[in-house]
């Protein structure tokens, strides 16, 4: 199975280490803004496809910059030839992508993702700093992700229970990773919000295990070489903005899981 890894995000010095690191593996595309660094730019066009988005002042909704999130992940996507896509964030890198590449070819049909900041506290809340899968349900995610927030008119936080997620098992508002998990499984031909109508707590918790089960497998932080994930929206302004181990994001006091078998 051949394999495209999308980089997006503003360009920073990771960038150049994670493209050389993907290249190993498949074709690499850097999916960016005009306004990026022009030396990293031509620096990067040593080892990836660059793709310039213009830069924009987002109307609406853009709760955790999803706007940018989306505009940079969809023209990666579109911009792919293979039929898997990985995606990775700009601001980070790993230095051993052999586990997430594996992983991602014995689940072809799923999402594949990463451990950090996968809630085992919070429904529907895979990480979104990796998603690998098939590039037609990625784009068809993004698609969705698209429809999902434009009915939201202003630039502040939405009430999950807005939506009809009115279980306190929810995150109290609608974020990127929820957006991206329920968009995703709606491509798939599953309706959560529909789907979990009358539940109660228990009932909830089995459908989401069921689910997440059925539709996501699992990379470990720890089984990716050294590596940076970044927490630039801790909502702890004392809190860190990083993690280089996973002992470290494992023992925060937001949790991340190490296993489905979790959830």
């Amino acid at each position: 199975m051949k394999i495209t890894f999308v980089i997006q995000g503003p360009l920073t010095c990771e960038t150049i280490k994670t493209a050389k690191i993907c290249k190993k593996y498949g074709e690499v595309i850097v999916s960016c803004w005009d306004n990026d660094c022009p030396n990293l730019i031509k620096n990067l066009g040593r080892h990836a496809k660059i793709i310039k988005n213009k830069f924009f002042k987002p109307k609406g909704y853009n709760f955790q910059n999803i706007q940018y999130h989306i505009k940079t992940f969809f023209e990666g996507v579109r911009a792919a030839k293979t039929d898997y896509v990985i995606k990775l964030r700009s601001d980070e890198y790993f230095t051993d992508i052999s586990n997430l590449v594996d992983t991602a070819r014995k689940n072809p049909n799923k999402i594949t993702t990463c451990n950090f900041l996968f809630r085992p506290d919070v429904l529907f809340h895979p990480s979104d700093h990796i998603i690998g899968g098939k590039k037609k349900s990625l784009f068809s995610m993004l698609i969705w992700s698209m429809e999902f927030i434009k009915n939201f008119k202003e630039d502040k936080p939405v009430s999950a229970k807005r939506v009809g997620l009115k279980s306190e098992l929810f995150y109290k508002d609608i974020t990127a990773e929820l957006t991206f998990c329920i968009s995703y499984l709606k491509s798939k031909g599953i309706n959560v919000v529909e789907d979990i109508k009358g539940m109660d707590d228990k009932e909830l918790k089995k459908y989401h295990k069921k689910i997440m089960n059925d539709h996501y497998a699992l990379v470990r932080a720890s089984d990716m070489g050294n590596f940076l994930f970044r927490f630039k929206g801790n909502p702890d302004i004392t809190g860190p903005t990083a993690f280089t181990s996973e002992e470290q994001f494992l023992n925060y006091n937001l949790k991340s899981i190490k296993s489905l078998k979790e959830l």
